[in-house]
């Protein structure tokens, strides 16, 4: 009965983890290249850069990494979302792939 009751605590304690992600955690199909995110991390294709912070306003989230670069990720669908670089002023419109 206790090994029953601990199993149903881990699988409660991870499904409230998983949807305590951020929306843009996962791969992502966006006009020029794939993009991969996690809660921690970022990768544009040249290697996952760590984000060191994570601002949301709204439905909107501004990541910051190494040298004050920063990008902007928007319009969330759940299949769907708007990734802006605040440098270069590219925008680009992504869909989730996994």
């Amino acid at each position: 009965m206790l090994r029953l009751a601990a199993v149903a605590l881990l699988a409660s304690t991870l499904s409230a983890a998983a949807t305590d992600e951020p929306p843009y955690v996962g791969t992502w199909d966006c006009e020029v290249a794939t993009f991969t995110f996690t809660a921690d991390s970022y990768d544009s294709g040249e290697g996952p850069m760590p984000i060191l912070k994570s601002e949301k306003d709204g439905g909107a989230y501004t990541l910051t990494f190494a040298d004050d670069y920063r990008i902007g990720l928007a319009n969330f669908t759940g299949t769907e979302m708007d990734w802006a670089s605040e440098a270069s002023g590219d925008t680009f419109h992504c869909k989730k792939i996994d």
